[in-house]
C-alpha cells in the first residue's frame, strides 16, 4: 500500500510539472525521499501509540455503541467481600457476601462542535434507579476557555476525578473518601487551558452533594471550588502531575465527614494536593496526596453550633505494571486520616491495603482484588480487616 502511494505521488508530481514547467528527476526523486522519510515517522509514531496503549492496558472498545453525535455505553461491577466484622465493611458494604456494586448506564454526544452533554443513570447495590450525571459543556473553538453546568463530580481531588472505571484498587483513598468532597453536585463551572498541560477550573456548587431529595440548595448558600492541574513533565519515559485545589463556602452534603460529630453543615476552608508520577519505562506509577480542612460556623441539625478541630489525612500509593505479563499489575497503598484534629481521636483510621488488577480486554472487562488491613480507634478497636474482588464489564 506505501509503495502504491509513493508510486501514485510520484506520477501527479511529474503530471502536475507536465502541465506547468519541466521537473527534473533529480526534484522528482528528492521530493518522494521526502515524502517516504514522513511515511516512517507516521508508521513510528502509530507503533509507539500502539505499544503504549497495551503496555497501559488499552483496549478498543467496539461493544461501544458510537456515531459521529451520540454514545452510548454503561458499567456493571460484581463485588465480593469479606470481612472480619460481621456487620458493615469499613467502605459501608454488607460485611460479607456479593453484591452488584455499580450498574451504570450513559448516553454522550455533541449536540454541535462546541457542546456536549453526558447523561448517566446508576442503580448501585440494588437501590433505586437514579440520575448520576447530567451535564451540558460548551467549548467554543475561538476562546480558551469552556464551561460545564449541570450535576457533575466536584472539581477538587486528584484521585477522585480519575474514573472509577480505571482505579487501581477498589475503593479510594480514606483520606480522600472522608475529607474531600467525593459527589456529585449542581452547578456551574468554568475551565482554561491557558498552556499546553496546564488547566484551571473554577465552580460555584450547591454545597448539598446529590440524591433525589437534594434537587434545590436547601439552605440557600453556596460552595465554591479552584483548582489548579498541571502535567509538569509528559513524555515517553517519564510523567509528573500536580493538582491543587481549594474548596470555601457551605459544605450542606449528607455525606459530610462531619456528621459523625453532629455537625449537618459547615463552613469550609479544605485544602487539597495531591500528585501522581510515572517511570514509565519501569512500569510504575506513584501517587500521593494531603489534604486539610479547617471547618468553621459548624451547625447540628437543629441549628445549634458543633465545635470542629481540623481534619487532616494523606495516602501513598504505588501501580506497577508486571513485567513478565503487562496485563497484571500490584498496587499498594497506605491511608491516614483524623477527622477531628485536636478534639479527640475516636474516628482517627488509617488503612494498609495490598491487591492487584488485570486487564482482561483492557478496563472493558477487568478484575480486581485487595486486602485491607484497618486499624481503626473506636475505643477498645473493631477487627475490621477487608478481602474485596471485584469483576468490572463495560460496555
Amino acid at each position: 500500500m506505501r509503495k502504491a502511494l509513493l508510486a501514485l505521488s510520484a506520477v501527479l508530481i511529474a503530471s502536475t510539472g507536465a502541465g506547468a514547467q519541466e521537473v527534473s528527476t533529480q526534484e522528482i526523486l528528492q521530493k518522494l525521499q521526502a515524502l517516504e522519510q514522513k511515511v516512517q515517522q507516521l508508521e513510528k509514531e502509530n507503533r509507539q501509540l500502539r505499544k503504549l496503549l497495551s503496555e497501559r492496558g488499552y483496549a478498543v472498545s467496539p461493544g461501544r455503541s458510537t456515531t459521529d453525535r451520540l454514545k452510548v455505553g454503561g458499567r456493571v461491577l460484581f463485588r465480593g467481600t469479606y470481612s472480619e466484622n460481621e456487620g458493615k465493611t469499613i467502605w459501608g458494604d454488607p460485611a460479607n457476601g456479593f453484591t452488584v456494586r455499580k450498574a451504570r448506564l450513559f448516553v454522550s454526544g455533541k449536540v454541535n462542535d462546541d457542546t456536549k452533554f453526558k447523561i448517566m443513570i446508576r442503580a448501585d447495590r440494588g437501590a433505586p434507579v437514579e440520575l448520576w450525571d447530567a451535564h451540558l459543556t460548551y467549548s467554543p473553538s475561538y476562546l480558551p476557555f469552556g464551561v460545564k453546568m449541570g450535576l457533575f463530580k466536584v472539581p477538587l481531588s486528584l484521585s477522585y476525578l480519575k474514573s472509577g472505571t480505571k482505579l487501581s484498587l477498589p475503593e479510594r483513598p480514606v483520606a480522600v473518601n472522608w475529607i474531600a468532597p467525593v459527589w456529585r453536585d449542581v452547578g456551574v463551572a468554568l475551565q482554561t487551558k491557558p498552556l499546553y498541560g496546564v488547566k484551571f477550573t473554577a465552580a460555584v456548587i450547591n454545597g448539598d452533594g446529590w440524591n433525589s431529595s437534594k434537587i434545590y440548595n436547601q439552605d440557600g448558600k453556596y460552595a465554591y471550588v479552584f483548582a489548579a492541574d498541571a502535567k509538569l513533565v509528559s513524555n515517553d519515559s517519564y510523567g509528573l502531575r500536580f493538582r491543587l485545589g481549594y474548596e470555601g463556602g457551605t459544605d450542606h452534603s449528607p455525606k459530610l465527614v462531619y456528621t459523625k460529630y453532629g455537625a449537618v453543615s459547615v463552613k469550609r476552608h479544605l485544602i487539597d494536593a495531591e500528585t501522581e508520577l510515572s517511570l514509565k519505562d519501569y512500569g510504575l506509577t506513584f501517587m500521593g496526596g494531603y489534604l486539610f480542612d479547617n471547618p468553621t460556623d459548624a451547625k447540628s441539625s437543629t441549628g445549634a453550633s458543633v465545635s470542629l478541630g481540623n481534619a487532616k489525612g494523606y495516602y501513598i500509593q504505588v501501580d506497577w505494571g508486571t513485567f513478565f505479563d503487562s496485563k497484571l499489575h500490584l498496587v499498594g497503598r497506605y491511608s491516614w486520616v483524623d477527622p477531628n484534629d485536636n478534639v479527640d481521636d475516636s474516628y482517627d483510621v488509617d488503612y494498609t491495603t495490598f491487591g492487584f488488577y488485570y486487564l482482561i480486554h483492557g478496563w472493558q472487562t477487568a478484575l480486581r482484588a485487595s486486602y485491607t488491613f484497618a486499624h481503626e480507634r473506636h475505643g477498645s478497636g473493631t477487627a475490621n480487616n477487608l478481602l474485596t474482588t471485584e469483576f468490572q464489564l463495560l460496555f
